[in-house]
């Protein structure tokens, strides 16, 4: 998460905010898509209703061939940033969650990684390796289930199960 120095002389911060949206939909109408805004700053200590729009980053998700145009929001008294993102996508992540968890399954039950049309092979192997690395950091090295009940218990410990910090 990125900081910078803020008002209060605390550390703010970039904040990911998560909305049903439709991607084809955002893309279609781009910037004049009606992004839904926080009510509120989320920050500890802060609670502000002074949330002001903040400019657009642009995304590339695989369903699009192209990138798309994303909202994001700056709390006006302690300057911390939220961008919108759409409902089951990962943060650094372009691929859907359902799609990631099909992959690594296929992987655990075939012994091969999915061949069909999609996230290429190495995205593949990165996700497994990030999972791998993530249950032996988070849930311990005598971790006795398996690498989808490991992705289940990391997301219910509201973890990223494949994330990756290099």
């Amino acid at each position: 998460m990125a900081t910078f120095p803020c008002r209060f002389g605390r550390r703010c911060g970039s904040l990911s905010l998560f909305f049903m949206m439709c991607v084809k939909e955002i893309l279609r109408l781009g910037r004049n898509y009606e992004f839904p805004r926080p009510k509120r700053c989320l920050r500890e200590g802060c609670g502000s209703s002074r949330i002001w729009g903040h400019g657009f980053v642009e995304r590339n998700f695989d369903e699009c061939d192209e990138s798309i145009p994303l909202r994001k929001w700056r709390c006006d008294d302690c300057g911390c940033v939220y961008t919108i993102r759409p409902l089951g996508y990962w943060p650094r992540h372009h691929t859907p969650i359902h799609i990631i968890l099909a992959c690594l399954c296929h992987w655990l039950t075939q012994g091969s990684w999915d061949r069909t049309p999609g996230p290429s092979r190495e995205c593949q192997y990165h996700w497994r390796r990030a999972l791998a690395r993530n249950i032996k950091a988070h849930l311990g090295m005598n971790f006795p289930g398996t690498l989808v009940e490991g992705f289940f218990e990391l997301i219910h410990d509201f973890r990223v199960p494949v994330f990756r910090s290099d």
